[in-house]
């Protein structure tokens, strides 16, 4: 699992909360099919849940959700923005919840931080009989030519990261033992101020991990950026992934 330390600092945590891109609602409303129509009602464990984007959005859906997140600093955000969700800090590797307590366990970005092997066993033991795993990604779309160049600097300046496809990130994620998983993927965008993007490029781990650098990158990226986008307005596209294993 990752260091908490990375996320545990209540300036990425306001980053997160601020920036991170939600989710679209057909992502909710293939969850919502895959259990029978059941989503409004249903006992959610929304794990690594980061200041609960995902926890809120499955509970204007009508689901019961427990927010489960180890950082204390993201756990103190998510507490303060989701009135209603119980929040409970806590490992994905050891579920704080009884046996076949839950009806859907869900994990919106965030799974790339796990032992697979260990949190899909935890999963097993707390799903009900019929019940769901649920793991998602927005992963960034970087086919035109600003976003390859976008996603150059980037990887120039963070040397451990580099873009993944969409097929890949479904391959390697998806590659977990005693996981056979269901794969769908979603196609949207959404428009962004630059300088709230620029906030969401902050909440990255590989980004807010240059330390003294990030400024300078931020600042570099903000006039790159504005040239592409003289109107402040960001343009961001993103297929959203979702391997879904009863």
């Amino acid at each position: 699992m990752a260091d908490v330390s990375e996320f545990d600092s209540p300036s990425t945590a306001s980053d997160y909360a601020a920036a991170r891109p939600h989710y679209p609602d057909e992502l909710f409303e293939t969850l919502d099919r895959l259990q029978a129509g059941h989503l409004n009602g249903s006992r959610v464990y929304d794990v690594a849940a980061g200041t609960g984007i995902a926890s809120r959005q499955l509970a204007e859906r009508g689901a019961r959700v427990v927010a489960l997140e180890l950082s204390g600093a993201m756990l103190a955000k998510l507490a303060a923005d989701s009135p209603g969700i119980r929040v409970v800090q806590g490992s994905a590797h050891a579920l704080p919840f009884a046996d076949r307590s839950a009806d859907m366990i869900t994990c919106a970005q965030a799974w790339h931080w796990m032992d697979k092997a260990r949190a899909v066993a935890e999963a097993r033991r707390v799903l009900r009989p019929g019940g769901l795993l649920a793991i998602w990604w927005n992963q960034t779309v970087y086919d035109a030519d600003w976003e390859r160049a976008h996603a150059d600097r980037i990887a120039e300046a963070a040397p451990g990261w580099r873009r993944f496809s969409a097929t890949e990130v479904t391959e390697d994620y998806g590659q977990t033992p005693g996981l056979v998983p269901r794969t769908f993927t979603f196609a949207w965008q959404r428009t962004i101020d630059l300088e709230k993007y620029l906030r969401y490029l902050a909440s990255r781990s590989y980004i807010a991990q240059l330390g003294d650098a990030m400024p300078d990158f931020l600042d570099r990226e903000r006039r790159m950026l504005a040239e592409q986008f003289p109107d402040g307005q960001v343009i961001e596209r993103f297929h959203t992934i979702l391997l879904a294993a009863g």
